[in-house]
């Protein structure tokens, strides 16, 4: 190129080249999380889209387990505070940038080492403030073993969810914990959205409490399937919600009204389970059907 060296041209050529791919590689990872390309058209080809959704996200939440039970095998050599754990923390932030923060906490759950550095400021936060929390750690203390919260509100101001790890030492003492914080939209969106779109589909994500942790359209967010108003004149999606926490897969038909049009349509819904450390969640593909 004009004014260019041929080693700037060929390091440019280069730039070009790696976007190029880049792009093209996005295309069969979208395609392989909807589990083929194009609108589903039936119930067969929802449950087909909605495992290749639970493959590749079960996944995602084994890997950052692991680089949690990794950290925490570090932490236990290096202590729950120290430049050394501050360290072991931020790299395991920057590994998986949908974490909110990382942090290590006593056993009574106040928090001795956060970070980025954004999060610093909660070092010394006493965690343990509701009833719910204080079971939680009351639970983590005597069992010793990782666990996965529900949803709930944290002191940085988010509603979250946290992955903890023991941090115990060769002779046996708890130390305290490792925790990952992140909001479960920013662990599922990059995975969901694009395959939803493929598909025709919305996609929720489901505790077990019936609350909706992710919606793909953002509609039914923080709203809970066995309770919330909006519910409650729709027998047939009363019935699948209680079906769905009860079952680890199946699927249903109901009437709902449409996200597009505002009216009552009847819809397909096919819904499997994502499980870590006894925490499970209902991943629910929904569609309206051409009769």
């Amino acid at each position: 190129m004009r004014g260019m060296s041929i080693r700037e041209n060929l390091a440019h050529m280069k730039k070009i080249l790696l976007l190029l791919l880049g792009f093209i590689l996005i295309i069969p990872a979208v395609v392989t999380a909807a589990g083929c390309a194009g609108p589903v058209k039936n119930i067969r080809q929802m449950k087909s889209a909605t495992e290749n959704l639970q493959s590749i996200i079960q996944s995602k939440l084994l890997n950052l387990d692991n680089a949690v039970a990794n950290a925490a095998e570090k932490i236990a050599k290096s202590g729950i505070q120290g430049e050394e754990t501050r360290g072991i923390l931020n790299g395991l932030c920057r590994k998986y940038p949908y974490l909110t923060d990382c942090s290590t906490s006593d056993p009574q759950g106040k928090m001795i080492t956060v970070a980025p550095e954004a999060y610093r400021q909660y070092e010394g936060t006493e965690t343990a403030i509701t009833d719910a929390s204080k079971q939680f750690f009351a639970d983590f203390a005597q069992n010793r073993k990782p666990m996965l919260s529900n949803v709930f509100r944290a002191v940085e101001g988010v509603d979250a969810v946290v992955l903890v790890r023991p941090v115990i030492t060769e002779d046996g003492v708890l130390l305290g914990m490792v925790s990952a914080l992140f909001k479960p939209g920013d662990l599922l969106d990059g995975t969901i959205a694009p395959a939803a779109e493929v598909r025709a589909m919305k996609v929720n994500v489901a505790q077990t409490d019936g609350l909706t942790i992710y919606c793909s359209n953002g509609l039914e967010t923080g709203k809970n399937l066995l309770t919330d108003p909006r519910y409650v004149n729709y027998p047939e999606l009363e019935a699948m919600g209680k079906k769905m926490v009860a079952q680890q897969t199946g699927s249903a038909e109901y009437t709902f009204i449409s996200d597009t049009t505002g009216r009552p349509v009847k819809k397909a819904a096919v819904w499997t389970t994502l499980a870590l450390h006894g925490t499970e969640w209902r991943l629910v593909s929904i569609a309206e059907l051409e009769n």
